[in-house]
């Protein structure tokens, strides 16, 4: 006992070379794991980010106002219908049946990319519920107008415009505001967030590279070996992969601004625009339609118009064209969706075509003032011919040249946002099996490059 005693005291408990070395390697592999932790968290926030802005809430965004479009051009192309004798305007016929399968359609997917719980579930169920309601009034509207009942079918188009007004359209925002929301969260709570995984992964990176340095400096002095490949190779490796980590989550959160705020902004923009256009439309018709309620359907027409484009005074929409063609500059007072739009341009051919749509509003509006002015004059005939007509130059053309210009706009940067989304996911595709692979490969190098040295203490 006494001698077993004697041994433990005199126990040397300073560090030895080996037990060094063991240390290097156990701090390597905790410096590795962190460092795989902290590379995977990040690549995944940004993976959820890039799936939330690309794939769960802009299409169902898109859906609510190509909805909204489908709903107000039924509500437009129906009065239009109602506004000549049974047979007589065919065309709006089949525009309004068009309408209508595109309106279901939608409805459809609406249903089936619901991301955001039950709020949105519920809303998209007071849409379809609404919908019934609105299509059985324009049936009656529809079958009294067979029949020459003026003032049956004036009641049962109030009751379908009161649906459309209090009850589809805004459900249609609603639903688009749910998801706009979500999305503006989500993208703002990752903007914020973006810097600190990074610089995560950046301290982690450091201690990794530090500790293999520092056992190359070991190695280098306690055993007068000048390199240690293995090690130097792990060191390369760690290094590069920090660098690429770093540079690649940059390139990802880089392609996911552009598809938010250059390219996605615009989108709603013009989609936003595009479906104050149908409701301007369908209510310049309803004007000519139903005299009782002229005043209001006046003032909802200039409203959507304003929200697409509000002119200042002393300026007029060509003129406004103009400045931004010659100058590129603001103009005060100038605001709307289109406004919006021009503040925002950040793709090859965007300005132009969004500069076409306003000078296509202001023909718009000329046209419009022509057909109040004749329908004041009691020429009523002639400013229903001058509504419908889709000859150059008439309303409902010139809708049609607002309608292209838009979408020429819209594709271009439904384009770059589909780029951006695709480049971010392809930036962030498989990189946990590679941050894996380059870990394991530290590790395994590492424990190479030690082991003959801690054999030499065990020989």
């Amino acid at each position: 006992m006494n001698n077993i005693i004697a041994v433990f005291s005199k126990r040397n408990y300073k560090f030895t070379t080996p037990r060094l070395l063991q240390g290097g390697l156990y701090l390597t592999g905790a410096s590795s794991l962190l460092l795989l932790i902290a590379i995977i968290s990040a690549v995944q926030g940004q993976r959820q980010a890039i799936k939330t802005v690309g794939l769960d809430a802009t299409p169902s965004i898109v859906t609510a106002q190509r909805l909204k479009d489908a709903f107000a051009g039924m509500d437009a192309y129906v009065a239009n219908e109602l506004l000549l004798p049974p047979g007589q305007n065919p065309d709006a016929v089949k525009g309004y049946e068009e309408r209508y399968t595109r309106a279901t359609e939608r409805l459809v997917i609406a249903a089936e990319n619901i991301s955001f719980g039950e709020k949105e579930r519920k809303t998209i169920q007071k849409m379809q519920l609404g919908f019934g309601n609105y299509i059985a009034k324009i049936q009656q509207a529809r079958d009294f107008h067979a029949r020459g009942d003026i003032n049956g079918m004036l009641v049962a188009f109030r009751a379908s415009a009161e649906i459309m007004d209090k009850t589809l359209l805004p459900t249609a925002d609603e639903l688009d505001q749910l998801n706009f929301q979500v999305l503006n969260q989500i993208y703002t709570e990752q903007r914020v967030a973006a810097s600190k995984p990074l610089l995560l992964i950046m301290i982690c990176g450091a201690a990794l590279i530090i500790v293999l340095v520092e056992m190359q400096i070991f190695l280098s002095l306690r055993m007068r070996r000048i390199f240690n490949p293995l090690l130097l190779v792990a060191t390369a490796i760690a290094l590069l992969l920090v660098t690429y980590t770093t540079t690649t989550l940059r390139s990802a959160t880089e392609n996911l601004r552009i598809a938010k705020e250059e390219a996605f902004d615009s989108i709603h923009a013009l989609r936003l625009a595009r479906a104050a256009g149908y409701i301007a439309n369908a209510t310049k018709t309803r004007y000519l339609l139903d005299p009782t309620f002229a005043t209001n359907y006046e003032k909802a027409f200039f409203q959507n118009i304003a929200q697409i484009a509000e002119i200042p005074p002393g300026q007029t929409a060509q003129s406004i064209a103009n400045i931004y063609n010659s100058s590129g500059k603001k103009v005060d007072g100038f605001k709307g969706y289109i406004a919006d739009e021009l503040d925002n341009l950040s793709f090859p051919g965007e300005k132009q075509a969004t500069i076409a749509t306003l000078e296509i509003v202001g023909q718009y509006l000329a046209v419009d003032q022509q057909i109040r002015q004749l329908e004041r004059s009691g020429k009523h005939q002639e400013a229903i011919a001058l509504a419908v007509g889709k000859k150059p130059g008439q309303s409902n053309w010139l809708f049609e040249e607002f309608k292209k210009a838009n979408s020429t706009t819209f594709d271009i940067n439904q384009a770059a946002f589909d780029k951006a989304i695709k480049q971010g996911f392809s930036d962030v595709d498989g990189f946990e099996m590679k941050t894996g692979v380059a870990i394991g490969m530290i590790a395994i190098l590492s424990f190479c490059g030690v082991l003959p040295r801690l054999k030499e203490y065990s020989s």
